[in-house]
């Protein structure tokens, strides 16, 4: 167990024990300190030894079973060293007590809910957070978690009720996150068919975050549907000049579009002309055409040199081997080729938050739930993503 952890635990037990201590005094209780053993079990988790703890956390309870804060205490540390079953016992036993006082049986219904979502019981997590999210101390953490539970099961809608739950609140509207809950009902609309209302669910997107380049490539996704190619180019040559970094994203839908109008050898071409929207979108059209095997037309081959110069680590490769000359066509293909066979070995997007590292896209992180923290390696930056992802 880390410092981190043991000093969380150790916060808890301590404010549990002066919560009881000043209840026992306004009841007219007699005044009685912790229990030599309950003292021992906070002196190992200073010493970081959790077991010794637990031990000592256990034979506390056996003498006193009526101590709150000890149970608390112990309930988070088997909660922490992943004993979930052991905590949820815990928890419940406290919640069942009729002679617990409301505060601490609010406490304890929070705790059984972290215990829930740790074992990944959610519905029941659910149903306890519900109820605390209606009032309380834990209102707003019950409604922080709700939000997490419904971005686990994709409930969309639920959780934007959550998140204007929170806006009333007074916590500061999550502009972005609620963009990304209408695009992905937007999506399932145009799955079903229904355009109309996955419009309707990306005008409201759009509303939100003053740039919001999903929203356009969403759009640009019913305009295919519905067959109105010349719109859908429209939408997508917006999207790497706002967010260079989802050029990739914006490849497979511009081949669909050139295919909808029958000109989809023109690709290399239209890549061309993107790029010629600044020296970080043609970096960015230039690292999709790589991984996407598109590097046929003489335009973009011309924005494949000016890729490998502005990259440190292909720079030096180029120079390795050809050092007192530019790069020949057959030797942009050929080193295209390299650099995308290398990048289906190794991880291709990491998140800019937690360093989760992913060979597919998201637009929520795995990790740590982020939005829009994905983002593509470049050449120098894949050796580096080797390591096993990381959440």
């Amino acid at each position: 167990m880390k410092w981190g952890e043991a000093a969380l635990i150790l916060s808890g037990a301590i404010v549990g024990w002066y919560a009881t201590r000043r209840a026992r005094i306004d009841l007219g209780a007699p005044k009685k300190g912790p229990s030599s053993d309950y003292l021992a079990g906070l002196n190992y988790l200073v010493n970081e030894q959790p077991d010794r703890a637990v031990e000592a956390f256990l034979r506390a309870v056996a003498v006193e079973p009526d101590t709150v804060e000890t149970q608390f205490a112990l309930g988070a540390l088997f909660r922490r060293r992943g004993e979930v079953d052991r905590a949820i016992r815990v928890h419940q036993n406290l919640v069942e007590r009729p002679d617990l006082a409301p505060a601490f049986r609010e406490q304890a219904t929070y705790a059984l809910a972290q215990d829930y979502l740790k074992s990944g019981l959610y519905d029941r997590a659910e149903k306890l957070l519900g109820d605390l999210s209606k009032a309380g101390a834990y209102r707003l953490p019950a409604l922080k978690d709700l939000v997490l539970i419904y971005e686990l099961e994709r409930e969309w809608a639920r959780a934007i009720e959550m998140h204007e739950e929170l806006a009333r609140s007074g916590k500061p509207d999550q502009a972005i996150a609620l963009a990304h809950y209408r695009c992905e009902l937007a999506d399932a609309a145009r799955r079903a068919k229904d355009f109309e209302a996955a419009k309707a669910q990306i005008k409201l997107a759009r509303s939100g975050p003053r740039q919001f380049p999903r929203a356009a490539l969403v759009r640009a996704d019913v305009a295919l549907d519905q067959g109105e190619a010349e719109l859908a180019l429209t939408l997508l040559r917006r999207v790497p000049v706002e967010s260079p970094q989802l050029a990739s994203e914006v490849l497979p839908r511009l081949v669909r579009a050139l295919m909808l109008q029958g000109r989809e050898a023109a690709l290399p071409e239209v890549l061309a002309e993107f790029a010629g929207d600044g020296t970080e979108v043609a970096d960015a059209i230039a690292h999709a055409a790589i991984l996407a095997g598109s590097t046929d037309s003489p335009a973009l081959l011309n924005v494949l040199r000016g890729y490998y110069t502005r990259q440190p680590a292909v720079a030096e490769l180029v120079n390795a081997l050809s050092p007192d000359r530019t790069p020949d066509d057959v030797a942009v293909r050929a080193l295209a080729l390299a650099l995308r066979r290398q990048s289906q070995q190794v991880a291709r997007y990491r998140c800019g938050d937690c360093g989760f590292a992913s060979s597919a896209f998201f637009w929520q992180c795995p990790g740590c739930k982020s939005w829009d923290t994905l983002k593509p390696l470049g050449p120098g930056e894949q050796g580096g993503a080797l390591a096993p992802p990381r959440a």
